[in-house]
């Protein structure tokens, strides 16, 4: 099953004290280089994601944070090692972190709604979604931007190409939260997508070769990391 975690930032103040001890999960040389972060939000987001998903890792496989070891390929892509059946993603934007874990690959991409540059779109949307975003008027063509961008986000990150791969080499079809993939010559398998409902100024799309979703997003806060085993 394909299953979703999410936390949300906390104020500043309150970020700085529980700091020490969020850091302290860490490997030092994650430690050294989310210390690197000149803005407290970008620190904030970074080390939550590492926290997040070290913390989940280690419930569902039992192996001991400090044993973990998460490796990165070229593009990115993190990868549990000597665990090829577990897979995760993780993805942060604004106020919210979020993490999808799977037993077959995955990716997640969340995104903060905001007005969007369609020529964007001109340049990395395929020419079906281009001609279905333009049929739409305000505000449902701004939800629809982002329905599409996550989504491709998404598929490429469970890949683990990045941008190494247009985002218009594939189509991205459908509307009102299902969606699925077409147009892709280098798509071997079937895959799968999926929305969530997380806060209504956010988009969050998940991609995997498993079919099986969680029916919600589980949300967690900072003291449930700080207190978990």
């Amino acid at each position: 099953m394909v299953e979703v975690f999410a936390i949300k930032l906390v104020d500043e103040e309150n970020y700085i004290k529980s700091r020490k001890e969020l850091l302290s999960i860490l490997p030092e040389s994650l430690i050294l280089k989310i210390q690197r972060f000149k803005r407290v939000d970008d620190e904030q987001r970074s080390l939550l994601g590492e926290v997040l998903s070290r913390i989940i890792i280690s419930e569902k496989t039992g192996i001991k944070i400090n044993n973990l070891s998460i490796l990165k390929s070229e593009n990115g892509k993190p990868k549990l090692q000597n665990c090829p059946d577990f897979h995760f993603n993780i993805s942060h934007s604004g106020q919210w972190v979020v993490l999808g874990i799977a037993n077959a690959q995955v990716g997640i991409d969340v995104e903060k709604i905001k007005k969007p540059v369609y020529r964007i779109a001109e340049r990395y949307f395929s020419e079906e979604e281009l001609i279905t975003l333009n049929q739409l008027s305000e505000p449902a063509k701004q939800a629809y931007f982002f329905d599409l961008w996550t989504l491709k986000e998404s598929y490429l990150k469970m890949l683990g190409k990045g941008l190494t791969k247009s985002l218009g080499s594939f189509t991205i079809t459908g509307s009102n939260g299902v969606f699925s993939l077409i147009n892709d010559k280098f798509l071997k398998d079937i895959v799968f997508l999926k929305q969530y409902n997380l806060d209504p100024l956010y988009k969050l799309s998940i991609c995997s070769e498993d079919k099986t979703f969680s029916s919600s997003v589980q949300q967690l806060e900072i003291e449930q990391l700080l207190n978990s085993d």
